[in-house]
């Protein structure tokens, strides 16, 4: 039935006059029939499902995600294990973190994950997102010379990282080692780093390339979590699901497929961002003027070209302080700081638009 016009929705063609293709393979036709009648959804949803490569079998997990159901095993990506026991040993023994970030909402969020991590153990730590403009995308030797000369023995790159072997390579002659935490594709060779856990690495297997950062991140920090309950036995365990709300606003705003975990990430983390505990996107939510509960719409339209305009026209770090930020009165005054920058960015591209007309 592959390329057959067929009616759509009661109607053949677009409002255009095109007419409606279906697409369907005869295997997938009889999955649709399957899904629509074992789970009572709509035709138009059960073809849509079959579609996009949902079996019959699938289609619980697919429409109603469980972090339990679908998170991969962490050690599954390859160098987890040593970034993973790196990052504890950090802990452990108190060293001063340094957090190099992306200046997009990823990024930030990435950035706020860790941040938040190491802080409910005590551990001394410093955010650093890169201006767009005056140094690009990515690490540089300068700042990571910095960084290390600010006390930094550890510096983690989140959102980034992969690409910057010459930078890294700064931070090491300088005396820190540097783990990678990104999902950006491989453009050179590997650095040289304590760890890269990059799900996109031509030698991973895990079969997580869908992952944004914060996925990786997060994933991260359950591996760590696991290393810690052995090697801090009495600390209270973090709350890792707590943290899903910036997972799953780094999964809807790095427009990731909504496949696998991420699926669940998002399904929890707006769990998550309903109850505002995070200071930082409450006070966001309260500028944006959104009076419902938070879904994805939101986080794509509303939340994120805010935390975004701070790295376009602003100050880049921003983001990463908002949402890593436990203050009601810093969280409600970066807030306020974002939403006026985005409206100057409106206004900017509204200028651009008019001018090139």
């Amino acid at each position: 039935m592959t390329g057959e016009n067929r009616i759509f929705l009661d109607v053949r063609q677009s409002a255009s006059g095109v007419s409606w293709e279906h697409r369907l393979t005869e295997r997938q036709d009889m999955t649709a029939l399957a899904i629509a009648q074992g789970f009572g959804v709509p035709d138009i949803v059960a073809r849509v499902l079959a579609g996009r490569g949902v079996t019959a079998e699938q289609t619980e997990r697919f429409l109603d995600p469980t972090i339990r159901d679908l998170l991969p095993d962490p050690a599954s990506l390859t160098d987890m294990g040593k970034a993973a026991a790196r990052i504890a040993e950090a802990i452990v023994t108190g060293e001063r973190v340094a957090i190099f970030g992306d200046y997009d909402v990823d990024g930030a969020a990435s950035s706020a994950l860790l941040k938040r991590f190491l802080t409910h153990f005590s551990v001394p730590a410093e955010i650093y997102i890169p201006d767009r403009i005056f140094e690009g995308y990515g690490p540089n030797p300068e700042a990571m010379r910095d960084l290390v000369s600010r006390g930094a023995t550890l510096i983690v790159t989140v959102d980034c990282g992969t690409n910057s072997a010459v930078s890294i390579d700064a931070a090491k002659a300088a005396g820190a080692d540097v783990v990678v935490l990104d999902h950006h594709q491989l453009g050179g060779p590997l650095p040289a780093a304590e760890a890269v856990v990059n799900p996109n690495r031509e030698d991973d297997l895990s079969g997580q390339g869908h992952l944004c950062a914060a996925g990786v991140v997060f994933l991260a920090l359950v591996q760590t979590a696991r290393i810690l309950r052995g090697r801090l036995p009495d600390a209270a365990p973090p709350d890792l699901l707590g943290l899903l709300d910036l997972v799953a606003l780094a999964t809807v705003c790095d427009v990731v497929p909504l496949t696998g975990v991420n699926r669940a990430f998002v399904v929890k983390g707006l769990q998550m961002a309903r109850q505002q505990r995070n200071e930082g996107l409450a006070a966001l939510a309260r500028v944006s003027r959104i009076g419902e509960p938070v879904n994805t719409f939101h986080l794509a339209y509303l939340i994120g070209p805010r935390i975004n305009a701070g790295g376009r026209i602003g100050d880049a770090a921003l983001g990463s302080r908002l949402l890593a930020t436990d203050d009601p009165v810093e969280a409600r005054t970066i807030a306020e700081t974002l939403d006026r920058l985005n409206q100057e960015r409106q206004q900017m591209e509204l200028e651009l638009a008019v001018t090139t007309m």
